[in-house]
């Protein structure tokens, strides 16, 4: 006995409804921090350090000093190129200074100064006290030159290098400047590679989940590198199918089987 044409209809759309009811499930899965309660409050704790990027061995810094005496900072210009900035006065190098294979960069007059280890403020402090000597209130500024990180994987946009503005991109900047995650990336399991003093360490975060705030790899680092992975369900995507199409399909596909398992 054949079906009549009602309830082919009734398992058509019954199966329309499955895959609808399905792909609602799953859309949780694309929302980010949906853990976190509709009014909250996080503390950010050790707020200076937790992000802080200490300079390494290849690095490469800008550094400027200014001070109140033009004299003297000429003299200790000389053969180090001097920049002008409105009533500013300030040496420094216009292709910055390389932190060499033993933490070290050269200074005009300084010397060789221990530089790998220190944070960029730490280093402006000491270079500070150091620059008494030759000048009256000098003022240093210390700023990294190679300050970036790569996003590539499953985003909307172009995967790349991308320069950080200041030392403070988390994790959700560095992805929504590379066009924020596609469809069928995983937001519960970024790859995250740094490398710290010839280390290269990996971690798995999950941005669906609050505790992200509480990682160390929310905030980035300076060449580190965040890969998102696709879900099983890409090849879709990449088959140009779109998906109600592929509902359509299926349910098709349903009629015809219980039509032939009826004759």
């Amino acid at each position: 006995m054949f079906l009549t044409i009602r309830q082919y209809l009734f398992f058509f759309f019954l199966v329309v409804f499955i895959f609808s009811f399905s792909s609602c499930v799953s859309s949780k899965k694309l929302i980010y921090l949906n853990d976190l309660a509709d009014s909250t409050a996080t503390t950010i704790k050790n707020s200076q350090t937790s992000f802080a990027n200490l300079i390494q061995k290849n690095d490469q810094l800008s550094i400027t000093v200014g001070g109140s005496n033009t004299a003297d900072l000429l003299v200790l210009n000389s053969g180090n190129g001097m920049v002008q900035g409105g009533a500013a006065t300030t040496i420094g190098s216009v292709f910055g200074y390389l932190v060499e294979a033993d933490g070290t960069i050269k200074i005009p007059y300084l010397g060789k100064i221990q530089a790998a280890g220190l944070t960029r403020i730490e280093l402006e402090s000491f270079l500070t006290e150091q620059f008494k000597v030759y000048t009256k209130n000098p003022v240093v500024n210390v700023r990294f030159l190679n300050y970036s990180v790569s996003v590539l994987g499953e985003v909307n946009g172009r995967g790349g290098h991308f320069s950080m503005t200041n030392e403070r991109m988390t994790i959700l900047e560095a992805i929504t400047m590379a066009g924020d995650i596609s469809e069928f990336g995983r937001r519960d399991n970024i790859l995250v590679i740094r490398e710290v003093n010839g280390e290269r360490k990996t971690a798995r975060v999950n941005l669906l989940s609050k505790d992200i705030f509480n990682s160390p790899y929310f905030y980035l680092k300076t060449n580190d590198v965040v890969y998102v992975e696709p879900v099983k369900a890409k090849f879709i995507s990449r088959s140009g199918i779109p998906q109600y199409l592929t509902i359509v399909a299926v349910g098709l596909s349903l009629l015809l089987t219980i039509i032939n398992l009826r004759r």
